[in-house]
């Protein structure tokens, strides 16, 4: 019912030339507007999934349509995308990374490669470079804020040891723009409060950032369409 509501939701936003985000929720949110946009576009566009899982399970505990299966289920609509750049990724199972080799269209930034790769003296800013080179001109931002450090988000349903700086995430969405790249959509998900501290506001005042910037970016790369 959820990816039905989404999708037509999106689809009628869409057909009045707007651009859509999506705000969830846990990661299946947005699977109704990544599939409205691959039918606008034919499948032509790239996907920045930053994450700190790989999401390609055919289903989890029974549910297909679960939060570890947004991007197997996007992978396989009647009309995927070009592309899809994944993040982050540091925690996964054996079937995702061999699914994620074979598909040939998916390509992983493992947050261990990464670091080891920096201690040698890569630096970031050329990282990126090499991920938007596997991106087309249209691109659809995917960001679930597990892929950032634990401590920015340490209510959020997975965290894992890890991950992005909010420095580096803001940087690699400005990136995208900067690289003369068109967003032509966003979703932010698994933003939690505490439960325990139901005062405490910092996972809020991240994910709300987080939503700002991928927002003004996105206005920002409307020149770029």
């Amino acid at each position: 019912q959820v990816n039905q509501f989404v999708y037509q939701t999106s689809q009628r936003l869409l057909s009045e030339n707007k651009t859509v985000g999506v705000v969830g929720g846990d990661h299946s949110s947005p699977y109704g507007l990544i599939k409205a946009l691959s039918e606008k576009h034919d499948g032509q566009f790239g996907i920045l999934h930053v994450d700190a899982h790989l999401d390609l399970r055919q289903a989890y505990q029974g549910f297909e349509h679960s939060h570890a299966s947004i991007m197997y289920n996007v992978m396989n609509l009647k009309n995927p995308p070009h592309s899809l750049v994944q993040v982050g990724i540091r925690d996964f199972s054996e079937e995702e990374h061999q699914m994620a080799k074979s598909l040939g269209r998916v390509f992983c930034y493992y947050d261990q490669a990464l670091r080891e790769d920096q201690f040698l003296g890569v630096n970031f800013s050329k990282q990126v470079e090499n991920m938007l080179d596997h991106l087309p001109q249209r691109v659809y931002i995917s960001f679930d804020v597990d892929g950032l450090d634990p401590a920015l988000c340490p209510s959020t349903g997975t965290p894992v040891p890890g991950g992005l700086s909010y420095a580096e995430a803001i940087y690699l969405i400005r990136a995208v723009v900067a690289s003369g790249r068109h967003i032509i959509g966003f979703d932010l998900c698994e933003v939690s409060p505490n439960q325990q501290h139901p005062d405490d506001e910092f996972d809020g005042n991240v994910g709300a950032r987080l939503l700002f910037n991928l927002c003004s970016w996105t206005m920002e790369s409307q020149n770029n369409a």
